[in-house]
């Protein structure tokens, strides 16, 4: 262990160089039955890399990316990286008005697509204010209005010369789920890309380490705490289609894992499997987890592994951790070296341990923290006062280890989504027979959140909530949908007509219509 390299050094061209000088022949790259050294994987990148420019994706422009997680994935946000572009990761689920208002309000001209969500990108063209060029990974068809190119050509361009970029230069838009709004993308730079990704402040990953990564690489967690890490710390990366609890430790075995990083409602899936005698026989000797298993010492001593809290946010990056410490079951670990934090109540005045407040974050170097909410200076000036990074999320603090506590928002977290109880509300609100409705978060059986709707209906009105989930299942992700619905004469408010919600979440499930009960069971893809 040792520390993160001196902010100017925090891009992915240094990242890369670093590992070009040390070990270019080592594995870099697992994924579909194929692998790429490092040389390798930087001649294709940087093939990439100028394919995107000659379609029009020049430095500094944002470029959507609509995939799977695959190894073109990888080298093309990669290629964008090392070309002074900036990658727009798109949630494979979003559909409709999700999906034009992120095109939209990122000003892209350039989408990068699976072939078979152009059906997403038809139904919306004549909403795109700005998409010129859709590059398609697969079967090139036809998209009215646009020109369409394979990925597979722009491969074949001649390398580029990789962009000095500062720390500050822009690398991605990042959109988070808003609660009293649209989705807001953050305005994300290398040095704060960087070092969200890096562990060399802690023992492990080390080039010794086979990483897996099965979150979407369009969140944070598998693009950046995965693929990125590794590609810093000089470790081969393996890279997988989705999690799979069925075939999750043969993968850990075959590949040789040593290191992953998972969701706590993974955990909980796996450690629901039947046990088996050769649980412990097995690789992998360190999960990082967020937040952690409900019972985190049964889980590492089932598997023979250990675990490590982190804790982060698209504004803020990694700043709670492992460092270090023993676990404390619960915790979301302590403070990172670089990041100052303070608990606050409603004034700003900090909190005693063991009273709960919000987090507030002051980062060393301005460059590792959110730039701006793109196209937002209200919010943004809102969430960066004087330096410190307000982030809506409440914690306690006991011995210098932080737990998380609620989101002071009315954001949802269900299976590692984000969710915005306002755009679900907007939604439902959109049904013929709905006057009104309110949404909440009532706790899932693995950890996090289920969507709970409670659902005005106009007078006269009888809603069948399976009819209510087909009209939603049509217009927003999969994971937004609600899985509890109860209909109701009127919502609790305040005297200011405020809804009250913590009556609604307080009230529970007990009478609320079930989806999955129903035999309703929606994933990825419906």
């Amino acid at each position: 262990m040792s520390s993160l390299p001196a902010v100017e050094h925090r891009t992915v061209t240094a990242a890369f160089r670093r590992a070009l000088e040390t070990s270019p022949h080592a594995t870099a790259h697992v994924a579909e039955g194929s692998s790429w050294t490092f040389a390798e994987t930087f001649d294709r990148c940087c093939r990439l890399g100028a394919g995107l420019r000659g379609v029009g994706a020049d430095r500094d422009s944002p470029v959507a990316l609509m995939l799977d997680n695959s190894i073109d994935y990888v080298h093309t946000w990669l290629g964008l990286a090392l070309a002074g572009g900036v990658q727009c990761p798109v949630n494979t689920g979003y559909r409709g008005s999700f999906l034009s208002h992120i095109l939209n309000d990122a000003g892209c001209q350039v989408i990068v697509v699976e072939a078979h969500y152009l059906d997403r990108l038809r139904p919306i063209v004549d909403d795109l204010q700005h998409l010129r060029t859709v590059v398609v990974r697969g079967e090139v068809t036809p998209v009215e209005g646009l020109e369409v190119v394979a990925l597979a050509e722009l491969g074949t361009s001649d390398p580029l010369e990789p962009v000095d970029v500062a720390p500050g230069d822009l690398m991605a838009y990042m959109y988070t789920s808003g609660t009293t709004g649209l989705s807001k993308g953050v305005e994300v730079s290398h040095a704060h890309a960087y070092t969200y990704a890096s562990r060399e402040d802690q023992p492990r990953p080390t080039s010794a380490d086979r990483i897996l990564v099965t979150l979407p690489l369009f969140h944070l967690a598998g693009q950046w705490y995965g693929v990125y890490q590794a590609l810093i710390a000089g470790a081969t990366c393996v890279v997988e289609p989705a999690f799979s609890v069925s075939r999750f430790w043969d993968l850990v075995r075959a590949h040789g894992i040593t290191q992953t990083v998972m969701l706590g409602a993974m955990a909980e899936l796996l450690q629901q499997a039947e046990p088996r005698s050769d649980d412990t026989e097995n690789p992998l000797t360190l999960a990082v987890m967020a937040p952690l298993a409900s019972n985190p010492e049964a889980f590492a001593r089932r598997f023979g592994l250990t675990l490590e809290p982190v804790y982060g946010m698209s504004e803020i990056g990694a700043v709670l951790g492992a460092y270090g410490t023993d676990l404390v079951p619960g915790e979301a670990g302590v403070p990172r070296p670089g990041y100052e934090l303070r608990l606050v109540d409603g004034a700003g005045d900090d909190v005693p341990d063991g009273v709960i407040g919000e987090l507030w974050v002051h980062p060393m170097h301005p460059e590792t923290v959110l730039t701006r909410y793109h196209g937002l200076p209200e919010k943004s000036a809102e969430t960066v006062q004087d330096g410190w990074v307000h982030t809506g999320d409440a914690f306690r603090r006991e011995d210098g280890h932080y737990f998380f506590a609620d989101r002071m928002k009315d954001s949802l977290r269900r299976r590692g989504e984000n969710v915005s109880s306002f755009e679900v509300e907007r939604i439902i609100n959109e049904h013929p027979g709905v006057l009104e409705s309110a949404v909440v978060g009532v706790p899932a059986d693995l950890g996090e959140d289920e969507i709970k709707a409670v659902v005005v209906p106009r007078d006269g009105t009888a809603i069948d909530p399976v009819e209510l989930t087909s009209f939603l299942v049509e217009r927003m992700p999969y994971f937004m949908v609600p899985r509890f619905v109860r209909f109701a004469s009127e919502l609790p408010k305040t005297p200011t007509l405020k809804i009250q919600k913590h009556v609604l979440r307080d009230a529970g499930t007990d009478d609320c219509w079930d989806r999955e009960a129903a035999g309703i069971v929606l994933r990825r893809g419906n």
